[in-house]
């Protein structure tokens, strides 16, 4: 029977099922290496960490981005998120340990993207509007820098520090703890409010938030409350799916965290 099948048709089979197992190799590929799936994050980061119990640390993940009952967040910046704080932890004085804020920079600019999160329960205290700088982007923010005068963002991980009385009034200064945030505080990137990231201001503007120097503005009717919630030593994470921030971090790539 077999000696009836063209050799051109047996070729062609063997080369659909070779390119077949190559796809779903590679597929499989991309699954295992999902943080969904992260062997790495699952060894530096315990069970007791991510909110205690004996359960699963895969179900523990879920159950605690499910905590905030709010899925607007880009599950990749909680993940990420979490994995830079408690790598930051181990060696970082956190005075105030039990917050983390996570900037969304995935997100439109008029939509609240800015969440502070109770580490200790992962319930979510508020979140609020969150402006970026002025050449970072318009109603998304796409470009980011950490040079003086870029008028851009910064991406990762920062350590809010004092406040001040200045010319944005009350401000919480930011120390960047990585590459990508170095001179934060150089820059003067601090957290203030400001009347341009209102809900005012964005149905005024074509639905679009008004835009900083690089700083993460706020509203100012409410920046206030919220400087004095993350003031003094608490992890601020600013993210954005940006593949040369994710590919250069070293605090969420390696093992080894970042001094401060």
């Amino acid at each position: 029977m077999l000696n009836k099948i063209p050799l051109q048709f047996i070729v062609l089979l063997s080369a659909v099922v070779l390119l077949f197992g190559f796809t779903n190799e590679k597929h499989n590929k991309i699954v295992s290496s999902s943080f969904l799936h992260s062997e790495e994050l699952k060894d530096t980061m315990t069970v007791k960490n991510m909110g205690g119990g004996d359960h699963n640390w895969e179900q523990s993940i879920y159950e605690n981005y499910q905590s905030l009952n709010d899925t607007t967040l880009d599950f990749n910046a909680f993940y990420y998120g979490l994995k830079g704080f408690y790598r930051l932890k181990e060696q970082e004085d956190f005075y105030n340990d039990s917050i983390l804020t996570i900037v969304d920079f995935t997100q439109h600019s008029s939509q609240k993207r800015m969440y502070i999160i109770n580490v200790n329960t992962f319930e979510l205290k508020l979140k609020t509007l969150c402006a970026h700088g002025k050449n970072t982007g318009g109603a998304m923010a796409r470009k980011f820098s950490n040079i003086s005068g870029s008028l851009q963002s910064s991406l990762g991980f920062f350590r809010t520090a004092e406040t001040y009385r200045g010319k944005f009034d009350y401000a919480l200064r930011l120390d960047g703890l990585e590459e990508s945030n170095s001179k934060a505080r150089a820059r003067g990137i601090v957290i203030h409010g400001a009347d341009y990231a209102t809900e005012d201001f964005i149905q005024r503007n074509n639905g679009v938030l008004g835009r900083s120097f690089g700083c993460p503005a706020l509203p100012k009717e409410s920046a206030s409350t919220i400087i004095d919630i993350i003031k003094n030593g608490s992890c601020f994470f600013i993210y954005s799916d940006n593949l040369n921030y994710l590919g250069s971090s070293e605090l969420i790539n390696n093992e080894d965290s970042l001094n401060g």
